[in-house]
């Protein structure tokens, strides 16, 4: 048994189904499945209950998550004890981000910390939500860059540095089109394309519906560019971060604001208890001021 089958079963457990969760692990659903079933084989233990759309864990499966988390956290503390005795004595830096650096101008940013600290060996890596959450907690980062709701579950200790908003995307022929904003209770009845369900986005946005006494209907969900081109020929509606355009053009579909406005905080955060180093300190300051 390895870590990285751990981290397998944890990803499953976290991303709810196999095909999200070998979307977070960056393989293919037939690759994570067969290695998933290779360990229940090498246990002789039968860890999810295959019968349901939803991966379920049976009652070793809990067990299993359990000691799986245990045991990478263990590791990952083990490794952070260990970092003041390597020969190499360079201050490292490792930030977790969601694919957002374009959106939010962080590219130069990161670029220009690394110039004014080169005494820190600076790295980051781009990863979907469930998987910066898992790394967090394994102190394979040291902060990640995401949205502020991602951390509502989890104690962190989050430092915003810019913002963004929800905005309504709809067809250019919607009914709604032609107006300066749209009121959530403005969509009642309509389907839905969201963000996929891991997201921070896509829980926000069953929140907001919900609470606005909307049950949505939700047609499917999937990346910014297919729920674009999913609106542009009338598929249904959506909700999603403005700063997306920045990126993706908004052809044949409005953009509009919501009333009130919804606003989304882009943050920098670490675990709550985390010991902060200097090269921390010096991140966070520089991310925040500049």
């Amino acid at each position: 048994m390895t870590f990285e089958q751990l981290n397998d079963v944890i990803a499953v457990v976290e991303n709810e189904t196999f095909l999200e969760a070998a979307e977070c692990r960056n393989i293919s659903q037939s690759t994570l499945s067969k290695k998933i079933m290779k360990l229940e084989r090498e246990l002789d233990i039968t860890l999810f209950d295959r019968s349901r759309r939803k991966a379920s864990l049976t009652e070793a499966g809990s067990v299993f998550y359990q000691e799986a988390l245990r045991l990478t956290e263990c590791y990952a503390g083990m490794l952070s004890k260990l970092e003041p005795y390597r020969k190499n004595k360079k201050q490292k830096l490792c930030i977790g981000t969601l694919p957002i650096l374009t959106q939010y101008d962080l590219t130069a940013r990161l670029k220009s910390f690394t110039e004014t600290y080169p005494q820190i060996d600076f790295s980051f890596e781009e990863a979907e939500e469930a998987e910066l959450l898992v790394g967090l907690r394994q102190k394979k980062y040291d902060y990640i860059i995401a949205r502020e709701n991602l951390f509502s579950k989890l104690g962190c200790v989050s430092y915003p540095f810019t913002e963004d908003e929800l905005v309504a995307i709809l067809p250019e022929n919607h009914r709604l089109a032609g107006g300066p904003f749209v009121r959530l209770s403005d969509l009642a009845g309509e389907r839905f394309i969201f963000m996929n369900s891991y997201t921070s986005v896509y829980q926000l946005c069953i929140q907001l519906l919900n609470e606005a006494g909307i049950m949505p209907e939700i047609i499917r969900t999937g990346r910014v560019e297919s729920i674009i081109s999913g609106v542009a020929v009338g598929e249904g509606v959506s909700l999603l971060a403005k700063s997306n355009f920045r990126i993706f053009q908004a052809d044949k579909v409005k953009v509009l604001p919501l009333d009130p406005p919804q606003t989304i905080s882009v943050v920098l955060a670490k675990l709550a208890g985390t010991t902060e180093t200097e090269a921390m300190r010096n991140f966070a300051e520089y991310i925040c001021e500049n």
